[in-house]
């Protein structure tokens, strides 16, 4: 989850998850202040240095959210946390503490907060503003508290951990990646790890879980190398130009591919790609077109085109945030008429014109709390319509992987989780499997669990507000799935 950079998916709130594509999450905060009838401590300016710690409501989220106040060359210096996302420190700018009031930004990042020290010094409150105003109150604390995430690997490791990168020759970009490798042995199968949408690290950090830093482990742990890799204008990874679409995202893959068939120690016949959501959807690309690659596994990839998993995936999100039948029947019309504008219409303005145009003629026929709501709608459907003329997204929408997954000639094992609110196994288990049986070649399984949610953990409800709550990170049941497949104990 990436709250420090732009995504090539952008949400229209606060992890609006359901106007994303093959989503993971990108929060953009826009903080202002809106304080009424608090009484102010004033006697003591430096009182508000120390750690503070509170819990943003956002919608169906609720995250956790620290700040750190130092005071420094006559100047307070501000660090933020989104600590159920990073652990990293993200420094504010115009940073100010006035009568008892304080206030910051990060004008890149569109964030900023202004909020007042009650209580004698014990909290800091203020409200939070994205689309609707929300209070964000911070009490002191010692310390932040720690995520609980029992699988992320601990040494000591009993396999070697080489930074490693290499160059895209067809698009000329360098990435940049870790390679996990047994001790012992000469040429072992190997696998390349592919992130899903937004801006990726190469353990595809989220909610402060590693899921494919746990995956490799598991896997190196086993006899298989594993590369996993930062995506383009994350750690190690040079940038593209923000165009690039799931084209050249798949081109880095094929380059990685080429890395692990040069590398000594690497069997170049037993190449696997093992892709999480878009990861899922890239990865037939790339096997479409090589037909060396021995296999892929694909966690909760689609295999239906994109205006298709957003149709579903946007009922189930916005139903499992509590809204009514009666809404949705409504507006998920309305959210099909704006992906065909999308799809259409090249110039930006002249989308957001055609969408606030649809949204004007459906008003009439909305029910009545939705009607009084015109201009909160126009907002939000105008920022769909932002988001949908993304390169990446206009590629996404019409993009249909059936002809990729009929193409590939490997061994596939395709893995969905019956909670999964994003990528529904409902909607793309059944495609998967007549696309798969069509092949001239190549075995495959195809696995639904009851109990799994979009990052395959064991979930309640599904819910993207259960992410971060869960502490495991990727069920045991899907590592272990994974590893047989491989080494072909069930295949």
């Amino acid at each position: 989850m990436d709250i420090v950079s732009d995504s090539r998916i952008q949400n229209t709130g606060v992890l609006e998850l359901s106007n994303q594509g093959i989503v993971k999450t990108c929060l953009v905060f826009c903080w202002t202040l809106l304080l009424v009838g608090v009484s102010v401590a004033q006697d003591n300016q430096r009182t508000i240095e120390g750690k503070w710690f509170g819990r943003l409501q956002a919608g169906s989220i609720s995250l956790r959210t620290g700040l750190e106040i130092k005071y420094e060359e006559d100047a307070y210096h501000v660090d933020f946390y989104s600590l159920d996302q990073t652990d990293a420190a993200i420094p504010m700018e115009n940073v100010k503490f006035v009568d008892g009031v304080l206030s910051f930004e990060k004008p890149s990042l569109r964030l900023s907060y202004s909020g007042m020290i009650i209580e004698d010094g014990a909290k800091l409150k203020g409200i939070a503003v994205q689309g609707l105003p929300r209070t964000l109150m911070l009490e002191r604390v010692e310390s932040f508290p720690e995520l609980v995430r029992p699988q992320t690997p601990k040494p000591p490791f009993d396999y070697a951990a080489v930074e490693v990168d290499y160059l895209n020759v067809e698009l000329g970009n360098r990435l940049a990646g870790t390679l996990t490798i047994p001790h012992e042995g000469k040429k072992f199968a190997a696998a390349i790890l592919i992130t899903g949408s937004g801006r990726q690290d190469r353990d595809e950090t989220i909610l402060g879980h590693k899921p494919f830093w746990v995956i490799a482990d598991h896997l190196t742990r086993n006899g298989i190398a594993v590369l996993r890799v930062d995506d383009r204008g994350v750690g190690g990874s040079e940038a593209g130009d923000g165009s690039e679409t799931s084209v050249e995202f798949a081109s880095d893959v094929a380059a990685g591919v080429e890395f692990l068939r040069a590398h000594p120690r690497i069997n170049k016949k037993k190449i696997w790609l093992i892709g999480h959501s878009e990861g899922g959807y890239i990865a037939p690309m790339v096997a479409a077109k090589d037909k060396k690659i021995e296999g892929i596994v694909s966690l909760a990839g689609t295999a239906v085109a994109g205006k298709e998993i957003l149709m579903v995936q946007n009922r189930l999100i916005r139903a499992s945030q509590g809204v009514s039948e009666e809404t949705l029947d409504w507006f998920m019309p309305l959210y099909e008429e704006l992906m065909e504008i999308a799809v259409a219409e090249s110039d930006l303005e002249q989308a957001r014109i055609k969408s606030k145009a649809a949204l004007d003629r459906r008003l009439g026929m909305a029910p009545l709390a939705l009607r009084l709501a015109g201009s909160v709608l126009a907002t939000e459907v105008d920022a769909i319509a932002k988001q949908l003329q993304s390169d990446w997204m206009k590629y996404f929408l019409v993009h249909d992987p059936a002809q990729d997954w009929k193409t590939t000639r490997c061994h596939v094992l395709a893995v969905f989780g019956d909670k999964d609110l994003q990528v529904s196994s409902e909607q793309n288990a059944p495609v998967m499997a007549e696309l798969l049986s069509r092949r001239a070649r190549g075995s495959y399984a195809i696995i639904e669990y009851d109990s799994l949610n979009h990052l395959m953990q064991h979930a309640d409800t599904g819910a993207i507000s259960e992410y971060g709550t869960i502490e495991e990170t990727i069920a045991e049941d899907v590592l272990n799935e994974m590893l047989l497949f491989i080494l072909g104990e069930s295949r």
